[in-house]
Formats: structure tokens, C-alpha cells, sequence
């Protein structure tokens, strides 16, 4: 056992080398690693005290690099092999895979959200960052629901919004902020990590008591966007693609018109978001006794339609 050891050791070693050359290499070098990783998770072998080491350095005194990616992508890939498979040691593999890592991802949640985008010199890295992050919220939320398990890093998102929210007001490309509001559309619906079941998704586990609570937070700071009219700063014009280039090649003309998919994605957010204000609303004055106020679900519904006839007079559709 203790060659056994020492042959993994030596993979982690070997693997991480990788981490300097081009990104296809490395993103291989990843996927590979998450795979050594799972199997160490699941036949219950302790994890490599040199990878962990080397995460948590990097997590926690987050920069401009490579290596904050690799770790990111590493930990995305483990995730996603735990949930997908089918054995029914997922909540063991996830506590051991995720205990090491419990304060390191809110310190980097923090670093990263408060990031001084404009003066960046190299933008790049940040976007790569922040859109590998992104991924590995959604797949730490989602195995919060599917898996009964309760990690404050499974809860971030829901403790501390805004910081998401504030992404939509950066100055930065029109893909990264439809991550953000397809992200937020997810949580608010429930439908995180869908697309790694093959056929039905697995009922969600309710046991957890936070749950309600997050969402509510998360409906408030959705409702407290659209209030100070940060929504408006999202751009809702389809641009189109031009397969690597910059340049509409000739021949193909350039088809102008609204991105649906962001306007629907707003739509159901703040839909979502006003249902379970509504809810909980009225659930509170049913404990108290106390009668709906009808003025707080016209204020609710009317921000609700001025947001979208926005929407919609700035694609031009009205």
C-alpha cells in the first residue's frame, strides 16, 4: 500500500507539470487529475497532501495566474464525475473532497467579486477566472440540492449575492454577464446541474433547513437590482458570431435584432425572484394574523412590467 502511495504521489507530481504549457494541455492534465482524484474519493485513499497544499496556496492568495485556473478546473471536473456517477457514497466523497477547501472558497469568492475590473491590466485571466468560478458555483449549489450535504462553500452564493450581481454592472464582455444572469435563473428555478443526469434528474433533497431562507436572500438581492436599475446596464443586442474572426466575412450579412435568451433569462429571473417574495410575504402575515397588503404586491408587480417594457424598448421590439 505504501508503493501505491507513493506511485500517486508521483502522478500528482508529474500531472501538475503541465500547468505551464498551452491550455489545451493543461485542460487535459486537469481532466485527468479530477480523474485520479475521484478514484482516490471513492475507494476512501487520502487525498495527495501536495495537490491539496498547492489548491489551497493559490485559492487563498488569489492572482493573475494560471495555476488559480488549473485549480478551478480541477475541482469543477471532480464535482461533476461525482454527481454524474451513480454510486451512493456521493455525500462521503464530497465531504472528504470538499472539507480542505471550506474557508478557502469564500476567501476566493471575496478576492475575486471585489476585483477593481477597469484597472486590470491584463483582463483576460480575470474573465477566465471568473467564468471557471462561475461553473464551479452552480455545480456546488447543485450538489447541495441532489446530495444531502451542507458546506457554507455550498451556500455562498446565497449568503452573499450582490457580489454575483454586481458582475452585470462591470465593464466587461456581454458573454460573461449572461453566465452570471443563466446562473441566478438556475438557483432562483432550481434547475442547477440538470445537464449531468442522463434521463430523470434525481429528486432534490429538502432536508436542508437554509434552503428557503437562500432563496429568499437571493429573490431579495435580484429585486434590489432591479430597484437601483443595475438591469438596465445589461445589453440585450444579439451580436453575431464570427467564428474566430472579427470580421463579417463577404457574403453574409449582419442580422441585427434582440438576444432573446437574455431577455427571457431577465424575464423569469425577476419572475422567480417577486414569487418567492410574494410567498414568503404572505406566509409572514399568515403567522402573524395580519391581512396581505395590496400595495406591496402592485409595487411588486409593476417593477416587474417596467423592467420588461425596458427590455423591450431597448431591443426595439415596442
Amino acid at each position: 500500500m505504501k508503493a501505491f502511495y507513493e506511485v500517486l504521489e508521483q502522478l500528482y507530481k508529474k500531472i501538475s507539470m503541465f500547468q505551464n504549457l498551452d491550455k489545451l494541455l493543461s485542460h487535459m492534465a486537469a481532466k485527468c487529475l479530477a480523474l485520479l482524484l475521484y478514484f482516490q474519493l471513492k475507494e476512501k485513499i487520502t487525498l495527495s497532501n501536495s495537490w491539496v497544499t498547492f489548491c489551497q496556496k493559490n485559492l487563498s492568495e488569489y492572482s493573475e495566474n494560471d495555476k488559480v485556473i488549473y485549480c478551478l478546473w480541477t475541482h469543477t471536473a471532480v464535482i461533476k464525475e461525482t454527481l454524474k456517477d451513480t454510486c451512493s457514497q456521493k455525500a462521503e466523497i464530497l465531504k472528504q473532497f470538499l472539507t480542505p477547501f471550506e474557508t478557502i472558497f469564500e476567501v476566493f469568492y471575496n478576492s475575486l467579486f471585489s476585483q477593481h475590473f477597469e484597472n486590470c491590466q491584463d483582463t483576460s485571466k480575470i474573465i477566465n477566472s471568473l467564468m471557471c468560478f462561475l461553473e464551479l458555483l452552480e455545480l456546488l449549489v447543485a450538489s447541495r440540492i441532489y446530495v444531502k450535504l451542507h458546506f457554507t462553500c455550498q451556500r455562498i452564493l446565497f449568503l452573499k449575492p450582490s457580489c454575483v450581481l454586481e458582475v452585470i454592472t462591470w465593464p466587461i464582455q456581454a458573454f460573461v454577464k449572461r453566465k452570471v444572469i443563466i446562473l441566478i435563473k438556475k438557483c432562483l428555478l432550481h434547475k442547477v446541474g440538470e445537464d449531468l443526469f442522463c434521463g430523470s434528474v434525481p429528486a432534490s433533497m429538502l432536508s436542508d433547513c437554509h434552503l428557503e431562507t437562500d432563496m429568499l436572500a437571493l429573490a431579495n438581492a435580484v429585486l434590489q437590482t432591479v430597484n437601483l436599475g443595475l438591469l438596465k446596464t445589461l445589453s440585450v443586442h444579439r451580436k453575431p458570431s464570427f467564428f474566430g474572426g472579427d470580421e463579417i466575412q463577404p457574403g453574409c450579412e449582419h442580422i441585427s435584432g434582440p438576444d432573446h435568451v437574455i431577455l427571457r433569462a431577465v424575464s423569469l429571473v425577476i419572475m422567480k425572484a417577486l414569487e418567492i417574495k410574494f410567498q414568503n410575504y404572505t406566509s409572514a402575515n399568515e403567522m402573524k394574523g395580519n391581512s396581505p397588503n395590496p400595495f406591496f404586491y402592485v409595487k411588486c408587480v409593476t417593477i416587474y412590467l417596467s423592467i420588461i417594457i425596458h427590455n423591450y424598448q431597448i431591443s426595439g421590439l415596442v
